[in-house]
């Protein structure tokens, strides 16, 4: 069997064998990585593999020249856990189609650096795994014969890489956020799915919400009160947010002085009226429209610079942490990327 057709079982029982011990060690390295976090994104990335397995075997069976590279690099991002899962997947199809022996090195960041080498020898353990055959490295920095590189990060890292591997094949992801358009007449359970859009991870994904689009007559104080009970739920008490929360508290206050157009909603988060799409953690920025069309073109004239819509029928509110494979970051076919470096 191919390795499209066995990779979603068993990559899935591979993830399934992060117990509390790896789970812990994870959030030792990162403190950001509490535990139930660390499960959440385990148990999506599992549940996605098994309910994709139809559509996986047909995308992960790629057409790759001879002449294609014969190392290829990942570069990951550290804010998430298994932030790179998606370009390992794909890299480990493009190894698996190469009829040549390829080499897969991985950099990953510092703070997190415990589950995917955890994973990748689960996997490289199992009897007639999928992983016969393809070579996977862990390394401090990328080697200059890389052939292709698959990069995550902020932008100062990714200014590093540029000049470093100049003419070198790269596939770059950097620097987005995500928006919910809001209705207005949200119910209590909308508003606790918005908390966890806003607040898993704890902010930190480039699919977390960080900006608000309501309507004109949008009332904070009645969303303020709907909405902190669900993000305090969603958060918990974490000490690193907690300081944080606080850190942009007393920044914001600073800044604005009396203005009303900056909310606090304690121990949660503040709110201000601003159009930036980035934010701190511990902060969301609101922005009002006068009609929907008004909504639409905010969104898109900063298309570049948003990973995803929630509040839409296409992804509904509380669904932004749980991507398809097909939803590639920053819109970017990662999979096509990988077999057009065959030409």
């Amino acid at each position: 069997m191919g390795f499209a057709s066995v990779f979603p079982q068993q990559a899935a029982m591979a993830l399934d064998g992060c117990d509390r011990k790896i789970t812990a060690r994870a959030g030792e390295v990162n403190p950001w990585f509490v535990p139930r976090f660390v499960k959440h994104r385990i148990n999506t990335l599992k549940d996605g593999l098994l309910m994709e397995r139809g559509l996986l075997s047909e995308l992960l069976c790629l057409k790759i020249q001879e002449t294609a590279p014969r190392k290829l690099s990942i570069v990951a991002a550290g804010n998430i856990p298994l932030v790179c899962w998606h370009d390992v997947v794909c890299a480990l199809a493009y190894a698996a189609a190469h009829p040549a022996a390829v080499e897969i090195e991985i950099k990953l960041s510092s703070a997190d650096n415990v589950l995917l080498p955890f994973v990748i020898q689960t996997m490289g353990a199992m009897h007639a795994g999928c992983m016969e055959g393809i070579h996977v490295r862990f390394v401090t920095r990328v080697s200059q014969d890389t052939g292709a590189i698959l990069f995550t990060g902020g932008s100062h890292a990714e200014m590093h890489y540029r000049r470093s591997f100049f003419g070198k094949a790269m596939l770059i992801r950097t620097g987005r956020t995500s928006v919910a358009f809001l209705q207005g007449n949200e119910t209590g359970e909308q508003f606790a799915a918005l908390a966890q859009d806003c607040f898993l991870y704890f902010g930190l994904g480039c699919r977390n919400v960080t900006l608000l689009l309501v309507p004109q007559d949008f009332d904070k104080q009645r969303f303020a009160g709907r909405f902190a009970s669900a993000a305090r739920t969603v958060l918990g008490n974490h000490e690193h947010y907690g300081n944080a929360f606080r850190h942009a508290k007393a920044c914001a206050l600073m800044s604005e002085g009396s203005v009303p157009d900056v909310m606090v909603i304690p121990d949660t988060c503040i709110i201000t009226e601003d159009e930036a799409l980035n934010t701190p953690v511990g902060m969301l920025h609101l922005v009002r429209y006068r009609s929907r069309e008004d909504a639409l073109d905010f969104i898109s004239s900063r298309k570049e610079f948003i990973q995803c819509v929630a509040g839409t029928e296409s992804l509904p509110l509380g669904q932004t942490q749980y991507p398809r494979f097909t939803d590639y970051a920053d819109g970017l076919n990662t999979l096509e990327w990988l077999q057009k470096l065959s030409y």
